[in-house]
């Protein structure tokens, strides 16, 4: 870490990012403007003093979080572990900001965690709360999962016409709880695909079957089919139908 300091002392404050190991992915699969980004970060001063630690997401190119982090982002792979050196241009420019002092260069250790894409958007462009995966809900979702691989050929371990997963269950395992972070929000009828880096996979263990392997990232095709809760169920039927109702997407019960 100290030698990322100095280097970037060197060479005047520029911006730069560097993969450790880069996982050269498919370009398909590169982050790109649109897409939402799920990572981790440790951000620290030119002294090597960290100022911030935590996980953070946003939508690229709506330019919500720094500049730095925007470039730092675009065109990198899921599952990469990426150091940024951002110059003050980049970062708070020449106005100090709670731990960061005016006119500071940053260094930030992240994690690319994940990238959301939207294939189909909902009609209209949103939906109603009652319409949203989100936790307390069970989701069904039609489903294809593969491991990500260079060559784009990667093995499918999960292919399911219809999956339901109870979100927020505080005993589910790292995948699942990968899909409902990625997922949450959704709506009935939208498509996602969601590239996944091995912290929302199967870890540094992989999967027991071997189907994925420790540190794989993985790509996984989504369609929310229904949100309703079970529990009880007459409750989910019921704001379910009211929800349709509101949104005046009844489907097959129209005239």
């Amino acid at each position: 870490l100290a030698t990322v300091l100095l280097v970037g002392s060197a060479l005047g404050q520029e911006f730069q990012k560097e993969a450790d190991p880069p996982l050269n992915c498919q370009r398909a699969e590169k982050a790109r403007k649109g897409d939402k980004i799920l990572m981790d970060y440790t951000g620290l001063l030119g002294d090597g003093k960290q100022f911030d630690r935590g996980s953070a997401d946003f939508v690229l190119g709506e330019e919500k979080v720094i500049k730095g982090w925007e470039q730092g982002m675009n065109g990198q792979c899921a599952g990469e572990k990426i150091t940024m050196i951002v110059p003050p241009e980049l970062g708070y420019g020449d106005q100090p900001s709670d731990k960061v002092p005016a006119s500071s260069t940053l260094y930030f250790l992240t994690t690319l965690n994940g990238i959301v894409r939207v294939t189909k958007a909902p009609l209209g462009g949103d939906c109603n709360e009652g319409q949203k995966a989100r936790p307390g809900q069970d989701v069904t979702m039609r489903i294809k999962a593969r491991v990500a691989s260079r060559d784009g050929r990667g093995k499918t371990f999960f292919d399911k016409a219809s999956f339901e997963i109870r979100f927020g269950k505080p005993n589910a395992i790292r995948f699942v709880r990968g899909l409902e972070q990625a997922l949450t929000g959704a709506c009935i009828d939208e498509k996602r695909t969601l590239f996944l880096g091995p912290n929302l996979a199967y870890g540094d263990k992989g999967k027991k079957d071997g189907s994925v392997k420790a540190g794989d990232s993985v790509i996984v095709e989504v369609e929310i089919l229904r949100v309703r809760n079970k529990k009880p169920e007459d409750s989910g039927l019921v704001l379910g139908f009211l929800d349709k109702i509101s949104s005046g997407n009844l489907g097959s019960f129209a005239g």
